[in-house]
């Protein structure tokens, strides 16, 4: 009995250090780190939440979580705590109500034309030389622009070219794939590498820089991975299921 007794201690004990989440902790305004990261990606998915996360528990998050706790019928005290984080990564979790007036001209691409090879990273960093421009394609329009590699660690790091009109013409058409000059929505476009396209997702500020994503590449936010990105890659892919 007794040796049951501690093999039913240590699994708890495993189980609650692998959650990272204890039955009486709360994530809060002012926590920080990969619980809240992937909170604030949960809420986003749900449409709680419009901004990009950035693993800081703060006013804006908050009011998202206070959203979400109203929408489920739970206490919205505008604090994470075990009901609420079972409730917002539960199948069933409450999603905001459709309306009609939402824009969704730029939440998602056409019809997507031409793929690439779904290449890794680390593979495509070791090719590209940094302050060389590299054309980058727009997989549903078939448009290019072309960007400059500046460097990059979890994924390849961009910016316009120095003319003043091909910055121009590039900072135009960024505008027009995204549908902004100043927003976080992604593209599915192909890098041309050494006479080869590989595929990739784009991302632009609205100034002078971009991020791009290629197979197995991880955002600036603790390392994670970003399921959009990786979507956007699957899309264009000619060597991976969609």
């Amino acid at each position: 009995m007794k040796r049951v007794l501690l093999i039913l201690t240590a699994i708890l004990l495993f189980c609650s250090v692998s959650t990272g989440f204890g039955e009486d902790e709360l994530i809060k305004q002012g926590s920080k780190g990969e619980d809240v990261v992937r909170i604030q990606m949960r809420l986003f998915d749900l449409g709680y939440y419009t901004y990009k996360p950035t693993g800081s528990f703060q006013t804006v998050t908050r009011s998202a979580v206070v959203a979400y706790q109203v929408a489920s019928g739970i206490m919205s005290d505008g604090t994470i705590g075990p009901e609420s984080m079972q409730a917002l990564f539960s199948r069933t979790a409450k999603r905001v109500e459709f309306h009609a007036e939402i824009p969704l001209t730029f939440t998602a691409q056409g019809i997507i034309t031409q793929k690439g090879s779904a290449t890794s990273w680390q593979t495509v960093k070791e090719q590209l030389i940094a302050g060389e421009s590299y054309r980058i394609r727009n997989a549903a329009t078939g448009e290019d622009v072309t960007l400059i590699f500046d460097g990059g660690e979890g994924h390849a790091e961009l910016s316009l070219p120095t003319p003043v009109r091909d910055r121009q013409q590039a900072s135009d058409l960024l505008t027009k794939w995204l549908g902004s000059s100043d927003s976080f929505y992604k593209c599915a476009v192909l890098l041309e590498l050494n006479g080869q396209w590989i595929a990739a997702s784009l991302q632009w500020d609205g100034a002078a820089h971009a991020c791009l994503y290629l197979k197995d590449s991880v955002s600036h936010v603790m390392g994670l991975s970003d399921v959009e990105h990786a979507a956007n890659i699957r899309r264009v892919s000619n060597n991976e299921r969609s």
